[in-house]
């Protein structure tokens, strides 16, 4: 009866074998398309032998677990170059943004509206008292300025768009540590003798989804719970708890770290992969270089246009003129000092001439009065600069509310300026073509739009006279397009912050090279997501090899568990019919 009752239990463990094969076969099959989802095997072994007379008879199997099928080796590497594809996808896909703010093929772009300006310049050269000549130049370099500004909008709000996709990838990543400190706390209660897979695969799903925003490495702990941490060793996941990143800094240009203890570390600079690290990038880096260089070459077309510009004189000499540039401290130094001018650091020592003319053009006292400007410590302020003028016969010169330098000509009289080798004039603003110093407030000067007869064509004789037809300052402006100057051209880095460098070109050639930049940095944007493509691509076949769902292979689990299951129940109706004959026996 023993030996029949083995056979029983053998068939009984048989039939709960094959029929939990037949379960997990059942749920692989149904969760083929599952993302993340992991095949799953059941962990057979024989059960211990027991002594049966002097014989060892094996009583039957046991379902011992049911695993994953899983190489977390492949997956980490998969979760890392995953990463590192969003990361290149996200730069690719605002490069092209980029690309196209800087679009060079309408008849609007920089350079076609730069070399429209320079055109117009000669036309004003080959007939310098023309008044169409004047009105065509004052509204293609209104239209000229207005284009700066909307690039420079554009770029602003490119740099917008760029902070709140941030912010929200930022409530992204908590969301999904939050619940993967959730799964941390279910699975030590759920594998007690057993692995929740489901739950593991699960995780490793948000895990997945989590290295796609930002780069993390994690560790498995005893319990079966993980930790996650991300950019100088700051946790984002331990146990069942996690720590939120949040948006901080000045309009939002940092991502902060708050910890157990409530104190916020900065991580911006050390987050290098993931959605987030190609937002950043592009916002810190590419977009902040291209921002700067176009405020630069701004700065130098404006500063170059207007340094030329003050050398000069329009139609007639001028009765008052208002500087357009700014200082903050009218005491300051203007060379050297904290004066807040924007063009501060192009003043030297030098000097410049104030023509006076009475009412029929003649100049009065037979000459010019030369005002010295003194650039060094203690020099020249906006304050002295002003007396010295205002001391000046038949001139009085004062200083605006807004801290601007205004100079009037009495009744009857009217001045002129030349020979400026000191450039204050064109720093302060006085006498000048443009206003404004970045791609953001560069203007034309109101100055010229209220009188078209204030495009200074012509250069002031070394007798004080001028002629309307004289074309030399118009001359000279227009060939400002063909000289090579000192421009700034910045590196930026998240870490290192930004570096200031200088290349010696003319502006057409610094834009050119700039838009070409911005090109070559595409492309090559462009060739490292081809190449993460690639790599995902075989890591994502590698892994689907392990652990994807085939259902050849479960159709012929299917069957095999079916004969299994089968043939135990054969197992049990022969043992009961032996059975039958024995107690049959008489």
């Amino acid at each position: 009866m023993s030996s029949l009752g083995l056979v029983f239990d053998i068939a009984k463990d048989a039939l709960s074998a094959q029929r939990y094969g037949l379960d997990v076969t059942a749920h692989n099959i149904a969760n083929i398309n599952t993302p993340g989802y992991s095949r799953q095997n059941p962990v057979y072994e024989a059960k211990i032998p027991a002594a049966y007379g002097e014989l060892l008879l094996g009583r039957g199997v046991d379902t011992n677990t049911v695993m994953r099928t899983s190489d977390q080796f492949v997956e980490n590497r998969l979760m890392q170059q995953q990463s590192g594809l969003l990361y290149s996808k996200e730069m690719e896909s605002y490069v092209k943004v980029l690309e196209g703010i800087f679009n060079e093929n309408t008849q609007t772009s920089i350079s076609n509206l730069m070399t429209g300006f320079w055109n117009l310049w000669q036309d004003i050269t080959n007939n310098p008292s023309g008044s169409s000549e004047r009105s065509a130049l004052y509204e293609y370099s209104l239209q000229l300025s207005e284009q700066l500004n909307l690039l420079d909008t554009e770029m602003n709000q490119f740099d917008t768009d760029l902070t709140n996709a941030v912010n929200a990838g930022i409530g992204k990543i908590n969301r999904i540590t939050r619940e993967i400190a959730e799964i941390n706390k279910q699975i030590p209660g759920m594998e007690t003798g057993s692995i929740a897979n489901d739950l593991r695969d699960k995780r490793n799903d948000l895990l997945s989804e989590l290295s796609g925003y930002i780069d993390t490495k994690s560790f498995e702990q005893e319990n079966g719970s993980i930790t996650i941490v991300t950019a100088r060793g700051c946790v984002l996941v331990s146990g069942n708890s996690s720590y939120d990143l949040t948006l901080g800094g000045t309009n939002g240009n940092k991502v902060l770290w708050q910890g157990s203890d409530g104190n916020n570390t900065d991580i911006t600079g050390y987050i290098g992969n993931g959605k987030l690290g190609g937002w950043l990038d592009m916002r810190d880096q590419i977009l902040a270089k291209y921002t700067l260089d176009l405020d630069a070459f701004a700065e130098e077309f404006a500063w170059s246009v207007n340094l030329q510009h003050s050398q000069g004189t329009g139609l007639a000499a001028l009765s008052t003129v208002t500087g357009t540039y700014a200082v903050t401290d009218a005491g300051e130094e203007l060379g050297t000092g904290d004066s807040g001018l924007d063009y501060q650091d192009k003043i030297a020592d030098g000097s410049f001439k104030l023509w006076i003319y009475d009412s029929f053009g003649a100049v009065v006292g037979g000459g010019a009065t030369t005002i010295t400007i003194d650039a060094d410590v203690g020099g020249t302020t906006l304050t002295s600069l002003s007396a010295a003028i205002d001391a000046v016969v038949n001139i009085g010169a004062s200083i605006t509310p807004e801290n601007t330098l205004k100079i009037d000509a009495d009744s009857g009289f009217t001045f002129a300026f030349s020979d400026d080798t000191s450039n204050v004039l064109a720093a302060l603003g006085i006498n000048t073509f443009f206003s404004g110093s970045s791609a953001g407030n560069i203007a034309v000067n109101d100055r010229i739009g209220s009188d078209l007869n204030a495009i200074a064509a012509a250069l002031i004789n070394v007798d004080g006279s001028f002629a309307a037809g004289d074309n030399r300052n118009a001359m000279a402006v227009s060939d400002l397009q063909y000289a090579s100057r000192s421009i700034s051209r910045w590196t930026c880095d998240r870490i290192n912050g930004n570096t200031e460098g200088a290349i010696t070109t003319s502006l057409e050639d610094y834009y050119h090279s700039m838009v070409g930049s911005i090109g070559i940095t595409s492309s090559g944007i462009s060739r490292n997501t081809s190449f993460n493509e690639m790599m995902v691509s075989k890591l994502s076949d590698i892994r689907d090899g392990i652990s994807a769902v085939s259902l050849d292979e479960e159709m012929t689990n299917l069957i095999k568990f079916q004969q299994a299951y089968a043939a135990a129940a054969k197992l049990i109706s022969t043992a009961d019919e032996m059975l039958d004959t024995l107690l049959s026996v008489k």
